[in-house]
């Protein structure tokens, strides 16, 4: 059995979207005569490898504490792309997604998630992409940066067209060393009462 972590690590070299910034604090070291080891962590919902629940952009979606964890957690195919721009309705319909699948997309951004600073020119889906994937009535679409979509958008069509219809999103997975297939995904959101995301700590067993 392998397991593969596609998890960010949180660290100084993670980025931020749009430079939002995490910090840990420790807050009790045994070096410094303490009985133990102790950290306060300040973060984003959305910082890191996370997942976006249906209520990050639909008033009435579900939330970290309603959502079936099946969204996270059980059979995942893995896909990868050679795309120059973002990802689009033609760069998807060779592909084999299917109904109830969980999609993750590797477009060779996975180093950029160990760059620090923020890279204003990722690769996102386009809303005829968004809407195909709704149209296949996939479960989870996940990618390999920080946002899903483009991060010109004012209007954010892609995150409400997936999560308004039901359709999860994972965010910052570091898929290179994972070859395409099919695998188990394990990638289960905190318990935020009325959360709308949460950092996850995502592997792929196959």
């Amino acid at each position: 059995m392998l397991i593969y972590d596609i998890s960010a690590e949180i660290s100084d070299n993670l980025p931020g979207y749009k430079n939002s910034r995490h910090e840990i604090v420790e807050t009790s070291e045994i070096s410094k005569g303490a009985a133990h080891n102790s950290s306060r962590v300040t973060m984003s919902s959305h910082m890191g490898t996370h997942a976006d629940m249906p209520l990050h952009f639909i008033h009435d979606g579900l939330s970290c504490d309603s959502i079936p964890l099946d969204y996270f957690y059980g059979p995942a195919k893995v896909m990868r792309l050679n795309v120059d721009t973002h990802v689009t309705k033609a760069d998807l319909l060779p592909l084999d997604i299917n109904e109830g699948d969980i999609i993750l997309l590797d477009t060779g951004q996975s180093p950029l998630m160990r760059r620090g600073e923020f890279y204003e020119n990722y690769v996102g889906l386009t809303a005829d992409a968004a809407e195909y994937l709704v149209g296949k009535k996939v479960k989870t679409i996940g990618i390999d940066y920080l946002s899903i979509e483009p991060s010109n958008t004012k209007t954010y069509p892609v995150h409400k067209t997936l999560l308004g219809n039901g359709i999860c999103v994972l965010e910052g997975l570091v898929l290179e060393n994972v070859p395409e297939g099919e695998y188990t995904l394990s990638a289960l959101p905190l318990k935020f009462k009325g959360g709308n995301g949460s950092p996850v700590r995502a592997v792929l067993v196959g």
